[in-house]
């Protein structure tokens, strides 16, 4: 019987192929069990571990010959000066280490998940020329949608005046507002 210690010193309990081990310690007679052990990173016999220690490969340092379609940009490996929230360590750490990390949303609750759009002033909608666009409802429209159209797209927000234009008929609305 060869005598196989564990990777995991003092480990106790089952192992490969239902080989027990106590405290570390376990036996079998089985070569492919012990080939398995061997490369495995068991100890077989006194001898030392034949399993290569593994490195983390970084992937910025794989040549990389064949692009298919357009290239790829990751914020986390090549971030620029506009990205959004680019994650902890991008570009000076293996992207996909321990290092770079994206911490989620500052203070909780409800965050922007991209930055606002930038649109030139004064050329939203609503912006300076609220009635120009709306034109008026129809003729046969009721006067309650008559009324609504001129204090949503005609008169300023003042409550004195959408007081005056709920007094007013439909017949009037029409007159004053929308001929």
């Amino acid at each position: 019987m060869a005598r196989i210690t564990t990777p995991v010193p003092g480990y106790s309990g089952p192992g490969p192929a239902g080989v027990m081990f106590q405290d570390g310690v376990g036996a079998s007679d089985d070569p492919a069990v012990l080939e398995y052990c061997r490369t495995a990173g068991y100890g077989i016999d006194g001898e030392a571990s034949a399993r290569p220690e593994r490195k983390v490969t970084d992937p910025r340092e794989i040549p990389s010959t064949v692009h298919v379609g357009a290239p790829a940009r990751d914020a986390a490996v090549t971030p620029l000066a506009g990205d959004f929230r680019p994650p902890v360590n991008a570009g000076d750490a293996n992207p996909h280490g321990p290092d770079v990390y994206a911490p989620g949303l500052p203070g909780g609750g409800h965050q922007p998940t991209a930055p606002a759009p930038k649109d030139p002033p004064g050329d939203g909608p609503g912006e300076g020329d609220e009635g120009a666009d709306v034109p008026p409802p129809d003729k046969a429209a009721s006067v309650a949608e008559w009324r609504q159209w001129v204090i949503t797209h005609v008169v300023d927000n003042d409550p004195q005046i959408h007081a005056e234009v709920d007094k007013l008929t439909k017949a009037e609305l029409i007159k004053q507002y929308g001929g």
